[in-house]
């Protein structure tokens, strides 16, 4: 045995596909992860997720090892027992980063053929963050 050796990741089996829930809490992970010229041409881009547990039941989705989104609950129970089955290999999934209006969304599955559905709802629970200078909150306009 190879001391050093990971076992080779093992493909999630997503069906046609999903988007990650929390795209606008986690917009600065997604402009971590992008680079300059993907953030300026607006396109989608190929991503390789990883799919792991995190807190709470959660499952993750992480892409250029920055967390990007979580399962949602429709595809919870079948990413969770695939996580686990993978164990201690990693669950890897193939998708898409790609602008929906003003923010950057995860598509986990095969690109759809008549383009990315729109995001229902009730898919992003947490609000997205305020905007700070050193840990100082910015007041927005509206609330001046």
């Amino acid at each position: 045995m190879r001391p050093f050796r990971r076992p080779a990741p093992v493909p999630a089996h997503v069906g046609a596909g999903f988007l990650a829930a929390e795209a606008p809490a986690l917009q600065r992970s997604f402009r971590a992860a992008l680079h300059p010229s993907e953030r300026a041409a607006r396109h989608p881009v190929p991503a390789r997720v990883e799919v792991t547990r995190g807190a709470d039941g959660r499952v993750v989705l992480a892409w250029r090892n920055v967390l990007v989104g979580f399962v949602p609950e429709s595809h919870l129970a079948l990413l969770a027992a695939q996580v686990d089955a993978a164990l201690p290999a990693t669950l890897e999934a193939d998708g898409a980063v790609h602008p929906s209006g003003d923010v950057w969304r995860l598509w986990v599955g095969p690109t759809p053929a008549d383009g990315f559905p729109p995001a229902p709802p009730d898919l992003d629970t947490l609000p997205a963050p305020r905007d700070t200078i050193l840990g100082v909150p910015l007041r927005r306009p509206d609330e001046l």
